[in-house]
Formats: C-alpha cells, structure tokens, sequence
C-alpha cells in the first residue's frame, strides 16, 4: 500500500514537471519571438545616412586601370574555342568556319593563327557565365568546345 502511494506521488511530481517544463518553453517562444520583433521594429526604424568618402587613391587605381585597358586595347574577357588545328591547311579551317557560320550566324567568329595552330574562337564575353551558357549551346553540335581567355576590344564589349 504504501509502495502504490509512493508511485502515485512519484507520478504526479513527474506529471508536475512535465507541465512546468512545457510551460517554461512556452514562455521562452514567446519571449523569443517577442525579442524578434522588437529587434526587427527598431532595425526597420533606423535613419540611415550615407557617408561618401571620396580617396584620392581610387581615383589614382581607377586611372591606372583605365590605362591598362586602353594599352591592352580591351578588357579581359572570355571566348569559346571551337577548333583548333595543327596541320598547314588553312582552308579547311577556313571551311569549318564557314559551316560553324551558317549553323550559328549570331556569334561572331575569330580566325588565328598561332603557330602551328589554325584556332577558331567565337564570342565576346565579359563574363565566364555568359561564355559557358553559349559553349553549353555550342557543344550540343560541336564536340570539344571549351572556354579560352581572349582581350575583348571596346567597341566589341556588349552593353
């Protein structure tokens, strides 16, 4: 008798517990969320002002860079090789280009010669993204394309 009242205290102190612990993360939610939004009010409710400072030395670094591009006679960009060719025939690369021309009249294409390589690189792109959605494109008909580093010239810099 006394063991089954023993259980019954132990049972209800644990019961008690339980429902102290409940309501303790209660109030924590509600304490957090409370936080939350006042945090959130007093953000949103911020002057902001602006401070420009004006440095000589990005004024000076963008000069030089203006130089740069200007000796190089473009900017760092990216185009799509799609051939390359090691034999002395320049016609059949010059044939490749033709039919690559016709497939794709919206790319504009580069014919060069490096030695001992006839190369054909298509594009102007700034970016890498742009360069890799048009390779991606390209490759589905032409195998073996990948992007190369070229200097695109100004006025063939897209806007």
């Amino acid at each position: 008798m006394i063991l089954n009242s023993v259980f019954i205290f132990l049972y209800y102190a644990q019961f008690h517990i339980l429902r102290i612990i409940k309501n303790y993360i209660c109030n924590m939610k509600i304490l957090i969320f409370t936080s939350i939004c006042l945090f959130s009010c007093s953000a949103v409710a911020q002057n902001i002002e602006n401070i420009v400072v004006n440095d000589s030395r990005i004024d000076t670094l963008a000069s030089t860079q203006i130089e740069i591009n200007t000796l190089k006679k473009g900017i760092d960009g990216f185009r799509v090789q799609i051939h390359h060719n090691q034999s002395q025939n320049r016609a059949k690369s010059q044939k490749f280009r033709t039919k690559f021309s016709n497939d794709f009249p919206n790319l504009k294409t580069y014919f060069e010669f490096k030695s001992p390589y006839y190369k054909i690189q298509v594009g102007n792109f700034v970016n890498k993204l742009d360069a890799y959605k048009v390779q991606k494109e390209i490759s589905r008909k032409y195998q073996g394309t990948y992007i190369v580093p070229a200097i695109i010239p100004f006025d063939e810099v897209s806007q």
